[in-house]
C-alpha cells in the first residue's frame, strides 16, 4: 500500500512537470522564440517605444527573423531594445541597417522593423547597436491634422464671405460679364508678346554688333578703329570752332553797327536817320537781326549737342583741359 502511494505521487509529479514543460513550450512558440536554432543579439535605442513589449516580433525587410528580448529604460530620453535574431541572418543584416517601430497590421502588436540601407557596411557579428529612426507619432499627427482642419475651416469661411461680396457687387458682376474684357486682355497679351519678341530681336542684334566689334569687324568696329575718320572728325570740329568764332565776331560787328546807327539816329538828320525813319527798312532790318540771333542760338545749340555726342566728347574734354592749362 505504501509503495502504491509513492508510485502515485511520482506519477503526479511527472504529469505536473510535463504540463509545465508543455505550457512553457507553447509560451515560447507563441512569443516566436527559436527553441531549436541558435540566435544572436542586436541592440537599438528609441526615445519612445509606444507600447513595445518583450516577445514582440523583429522583422527584416518584412520577414520575421526574431523577437524582442528586453526593453530597458536607460534615461529619461533613451530606451534600449535588445533583440534575439536568427543566426542565419548574419549574412544579410549589415551594421548600417535602420531600426524602426511598426505595427503588425492596422491595430496589431508592435514590431521592430529592420530595413537595409545603401552602402557597403560590414555584416553584423552580434551585439552591435543599430541606428534607429523615430516613427511618426500618431497623436502629433492627429493634432497637426486638427489644426490644419481648423485653418481650412477659417479659409473656407473667408472664401465664402469673399464670394458673397463678389456676388453682391454690381460693378464687379458687370465687369466679369463684360464680353469685351476677354478680347481686350487677349489683345494686350498679343501686343505684349510682340513687344517681347521685338525686344529680344533688338537685344540679339545688339549682341551680334558687339560681338563683331570685339572681333574687329562690322560697322561699329570700323567707326571706332578708322584713323581717317578720326582725322576728319577733328578737322570738322576745328572748322565748326572757326565758324563759331566768325559768328561771334559777326555778332560783335553787328552790335557795333547798331550802336552807330542808334547814335546817328539820336543826333539828328542824316542818311542813317532817314534810313531808320523808313518803316519798311526798319522792319527788314529787325527781321534780319532776328534771323541772325536765331541762327546764332541754333548754332550754339548744335555746338552744345556736339559736345555731348560720344564721337566728339573726348575732343571737347581735351580742349577744356588745354584751356585750363593755358589759364594757369
Amino acid at each position: 500500500m505504501k509503495d502504491h502511494n509513492i508510485n502515485t505521487i511520482k506519477l503526479g509529479v511527472f504529469v505536473i512537470a510535463g504540463l509545465v514543460l508543455f505550457i512553457a513550450t507553447l509560451y515560447a512558440l507563441g512569443k516566436n522564440r527559436n527553441l531549436f536554432g541558435t540566435q544572436f543579439e542586436l541592440r537599438t535605442r528609441f526615445r519612445d517605444v509606444n507600447g513595445l513589449l518583450v516577445g514582440n516580433n523583429v522583422r527584416f525587410s518584412g520577414i520575421d527573423v526574431g523577437s524582442v528580448r528586453s526593453v530597458t529604460i536607460l534615461n529619461d530620453t533613451t530606451i534600449e531594445v535588445v533583440m534575439n535574431v536568427d543566426r542565419k541572418m548574419k549574412k544579410f543584416i549589415r551594421t548600417n541597417a535602420q531600426a524602426t517601430l511598426g505595427t503588425d497590421g492596422l491595430i496589431g502588436n508592435r514590431v521592430v522593423n529592420l530595413a537595409p540601407m545603401s552602402g557597403n557596411a560590414p555584416f553584423v557579428q552580434g551585439g552591435e547597436l543599430l541606428p534607429s529612426r523615430e516613427e511618426i507619432n500618431t497623436q502629433q499627427m492627429l493634432e497637426t491634422l486638427s489644426r490644419t482642419n481648423e485653418s481650412v475651416a477659417v479659409i473656407a469661411d473667408e472664401l465664402l464671405g469673399t464670394v458673397q461680396r463678389i456676388n453682391s457687387s454690381a460693378q464687379l458682376t458687370r465687369l466679369l460679364s463684360d464680353e469685351s474684357l476677354s478680347d481686350n486682355l487677349k489683345a494686350s497679351l498679343v501686343n505684349l508678346n510682340r513687344a517681347t519678341a521685338n525686344a529680344a530681336l533688338l537685344m540679339d542684334n545688339a549682341n551680334e554688333t558687339l560681338r563683331l566689334a570685339s572681333q574687329g569687324s562690322g560697322p561699329l568696329a570700323t567707326l571706332l578703329t578708322d584713323t581717317t575718320l578720326s582725322a576728319e572728325l577733328h578737322r570738322t570740329v576745328r572748322q565748326l570752332q572757326a565758324v563759331e568764332a566768325n559768328a561771334q565776331q559777326l555778332a560783335l560787328d553787328l552790335d557795333q553797327v547798331v550802336r552807330t546807327v542808334e547814335t546817328d539816329y539820336r543826333q539828328g538828320p542824316g542818311p542813317v536817320n532817314a534810313l531808320m525813319r523808313d518803316s519798311l527798312m526798319t522792319l527788314r532790318l529787325e527781321k534780319t537781326l532776328e534771323n541772325v540771333e536765331n541762327g546764332t542760338a541754333a548754332f550754339n545749340e548744335n555746338m552744345e549737342a556736339l559736345k555731348h555726342n560720344f564721337l566728339f566728347r573726348g575732343y571737347f574734354k581735351k580742349m577744356e583741359k588745354r584751356k585750363k592749362k593755358e589759364m594757369k
